[in-house]
């Protein structure tokens, strides 16, 4: 084996830095050539790399130790260059895949099957190496899992930072640079002059990639696609950052109207438009106070202000400032406009400003950089109208949300919202119509599940909703509506061709007066939800879509599909159109399906070398496989609810990857200095479990009253709360590792593989869990995991040694 353990040690530390790194860039990528979900699709697969590079240790143990000096740097600089191959090879016409066509061409899957092992290639070679290093040093692995450990928490914090500075395609050729950093510090005198020229051309080919990035081809369906497809379309400026690529896109034909009244005969004043990850994010509207209109006068979303005069208003997720500036047009005299993209508020502050005639410059408007949910708890002021944006896409969003946190959408931001008004204050909410119908019902189920909680008496009395042909707007009132109220309602409705859906005293006919309805079902099951608690249970017991509102522990508002509504839905729309219904959540299910049955495999496969029996066979299975499920379920959770706390969802994955990273590698360390043996770990996995059940009980509300703190305070509580359990977390792994070497330890290499599948597949596992289930029924099973685990050393038969 290598006779440098401290530069073994630095380039396990290094080699740990660039694979995590690397995950967060192909996100990046990924994120832009499609969507998020095929994202974590590709990185699933590729991510058993690492339950591959055991089965394979398992299979050639010794050669590979024997030759691992020469291994070693060859692997981690190989994994380097291999960071190039996707983009550089997965990018042409004849391997490039698009997701929205893998559901009706047949090639888009062999095209999926070779980006699989283009992403899976880098991380097989840079797993295989870190296997060489633990099998190999497996009576010192605490401080080897210490560095392994601490350099994937440095990557994850590395990542985010370079990605302010290079766009996703320069990404993984920045990242393949450490990699083979790593393989270069292993080099030793004696080293073979091949090896010298090859790191030398893998360093000139990824410096060359840095600064001469491949072009990305998003996919044509994505907005950024079809809005270049525009006579003299052109980006005109572009941004990286952590939240995604921002790019303008100037076009002299571009126009968004957001369900424009049909009696507006004037001109759509819209040429920019803001996009991220190729995505839409909103449009760039010239306005001025003294304009005699504004575009939104002749939408939906013009209701709250034809009820009476505002004054204070709230505006979240302002994107680009459309909602902000009709405000000012509807002389609001205070606006707190909320958006957490940091990039785009920048970019709308400065490159932009004169695009939106200094819009947030405005003496009116305050600009808060910050996650919504956070700014509702640390507020103090009361609104007249608190709106949200719009929600859905026009046409539908084909489930693309699904997997998609969306804590502005919950219950408990609806009743955060409420304590904010003031006696006579408004919250307004505007969807796209959908068909079938989801989006619009959710918002009307959600509304009414909030009205019973705060208890309202009269609930009809304090909603009120108007649609057109393509959008629906509800107003929810602290105080109820008055006849004026809805007298001024039925006049804005006829006076822009609208028709009211809930009024007090709403009668069959308005509903359908200037529009009509194809499916006028739409009416019934938005009266049923409305009407009581009884009916409405029973609508969400028979309609063929989720509908019940999202909550905090379960904050997928867009995840509407029932499984079971499956066979049904084939039925009535086609088995090929299914998929573009709830594409998100199919694709999650896909993966969890496929990484599963890949895992099987290699978990199998070293079995028919190394035996299917033995001393220690069933419990190796169960210990590395529950060790592995239970930390990263606990990752997910983590990740998910300490978006809420930190108000910033980039920022809270990687604190918590980087803390609960650096509390298990100390833990790791720490265990070098603990005996080895089944009592030691019995007394650890019992902490485990314990803590765990403590945090799904307390954990919430803990969360939730210390909110009010400052960063600093919330970020110490945040520190404390993580690496506790990580600190224990970090165990199990290596102790159960040099206690297996002592029982059998042929079986070492199968035990890295096996916790490397299982820790992959729960990812996913915990995604989908969390949707179905919530968060906390997570923490729970993760605690059950680390208890089948501890259950697990009643099978162990241990020698003399242990």
């Amino acid at each position: 084996m290598f006779n440098y353990p401290s530069r073994l040690l630095a380039a396990t530390g290094l080699l740990s830095i660039a694979l995590i790194a690397y995950q967060i860039a192909i996100i990046q990528v990924l994120s832009f050539t499609q969507w998020h979900h095929y994202a974590y699709m590709v990185i699933s697969i590729a991510l058993l790399g690492f339950g591959a590079s055991g089965t394979f240790l398992s299979l050639k143990r010794d050669v590979l130790l024997r030759q691992s000096k020469t291994l070693l740097p060859f692997l981690m600089i190989l994994s380097g260059v291999l960071m190039l191959l996707p983009l550089w090879v997965g990018n042409s016409d004849m391997v490039r895949f698009d997701s929205y066509l893998l559901f009706v061409e047949r090639k888009q899957w062999f095209a999926l099957v070779i980006n699989y092992l283009l992403y899976f290639l880098p991380f097989f070679c840079g797993a295989l190496a870190l296997g060489i290093i633990f099998i190999g040093n497996v009576s010192q692995i605490g401080k080897y899992y210490f560095s392994n450990l601490l350099g994937s928490g440095i990557g994850a914090v590395i990542a985010a930072l370079l990605a302010w500075y290079f766009v996703p395609a320069s990404l993984p050729a920045v990242v393949s640079m450490i990699a083979i950093a790593a393989g270069i510090i292993l080099f030793t005198k004696d080293i073979h002059k091949l090896m010298i020229v090859f790191a030398a051309t893998a360093t000139a080919i990824c410096s060359f990639r840095i600064f001469y990035p491949v072009t990305l081809v998003a996919s044509e369906y994505k907005s950024l696609s079809r809005t270049l497809n525009l006579p003299n379309a052109t980006i005109s400026l572009e941004k990286a950052s952590p939240y995604g690529l921002v790019q303008v896109v100037s076009a002299d034909a571009l126009r968004y109207a957001p369900g424009l009244s049909l009696s507006f005969t004037g001109e759509v004043p819209v040429k920019k438009a803001v996009f991220n990850n190729g995505d839409w994010y909103g449009p760039l509207i010239s306005w001025s106070v003294k304009d005699t209109f504004h575009l939104l006068d002749y939408t939906t979303s013009a209701l709250p202000y034809e009820l009476k005069k505002i004054n204070n208003v709230l505006t979240l997720h302002s994107g680009t400032g459309m909602f902000v500036s009709h405000a000012l047009r509807r002389n609001a005299s205070f606006i707190d406009a909320v958006e957490p993209h940091s990039a785009i508020s920048d970019l709308l502050t400065h490159e932009l400003a004169s695009d939106n005639d200094s819009l947030f410059y405005n003496t009116a408007v305050h600009l808060h950089t910050i996650e919504p949910r956070t700014f509702l708890t640390f507020t103090k002021n009361k609104y007249n109208l608190i709106q949200f944006p719009i929600i859905g896409d026009f046409g539908g969003t084909s489930g693309l949300h699904a997997t998609r946190e969306e804590y502005i959408l919950t219950k408990e931001a609806f009743l955060q919202m409420w304590n904010l008004l003031d006696n006579d204050g408004m919250v307004c909410i505007t969807a796209w119509m959908d068909y079938p119908f989801r989006n619009p019902l959710k918002i009307a189920s959600t509304i009414a599940e909030v009205m019973d909680e705060i208890k309202i008496a009269n609930p009809e009395m304090h909603l009120a909703a108007v649609r057109n042909w393509g959008t629906i707007t509800f107003i929810l009132k602290k105080s109820s509506l008055t006849e004026i109220e809805t007298g001024r309602i039925r006049k804005f409705c006829d006076r822009y061709y609208f028709d009211p859906v809930l009024l007090p005293d709403i009668s069959k006919d308005e509903r359908t007066k200037y529009n009509g309805m194809s499916d006028p079902t739409y009416f019934k099951f938005i009266d049923q939800i409305l009407s009581d608690k009884a009916k409405r249970e029973e609508f969400y017991t028979e309609y063929d879509f989720q509908l019940q509102p999202a909550t905090d522990n379960k904050p997928y508002f867009s995840q509407f599909l029932r499984l079971k509504s499956l066979p049904k839905l084939s039925a009535l729309f086609g088995s090929d159109s299914v998929p573009f219904i709830e594409l998100g959540f199919i694709i999650l299910l896909l993966t969890v399906v496929q990484i599963s049955l890949l895992a099987i495999v290699l978990i199998i496969l070293p079995l028919f070398k190394i035996g299917w029996k033995g001393k220690s066979r069933n419990w190796t299975f169960l210990y590395f496989s529950c060790i592995g499920i239970g930390y990263m379920f606990l990752e997910i959770v983590f990740m998910q609810k300490f978006i809420l706390f930190l108000g910033n969802p980039v920022y809270a994955a990687t604190l918590v990857i980087g803390i609960m990273m650096l509390g298990s590698g100390i833990g790791s360390l720490v265990s070098s200095y603990y005996p080895i043996n089944r009592h030691t770990l019995k007394f650890i996995l019992l902490m485990i479990v314990s803590l765990l059940l403590l945090y799904s009980f307390f954990l919430p509300s803990l969360l939730e009253n210390i909110l009010g703190l400052a960063a600093f305070q919330r970020i110490s509580v945040l520190i404390t709360l993580v690496i506790i359990p990580s600190f224990i977390m970090g165990f199990p792994f290596p102790i159960g590792l040099k206690l297996l070497s002592h029982i059998e330890e042929k079986n070492v290499p199968w035990a890295w593989g096996v916790n490397g599948c299982m820790s992959v597949i729960s990812a996913s596992l915990a995604a989908l869990i969390a949707i179905e289930a919530g968060f906390m029924t997570v923490i729970i099973l993760a605690s059950f995991a680390y208890g089948v685990s501890l259950c697990s050393l009643f099978l162990l038969k241990t020698s003399s040694k242990t």
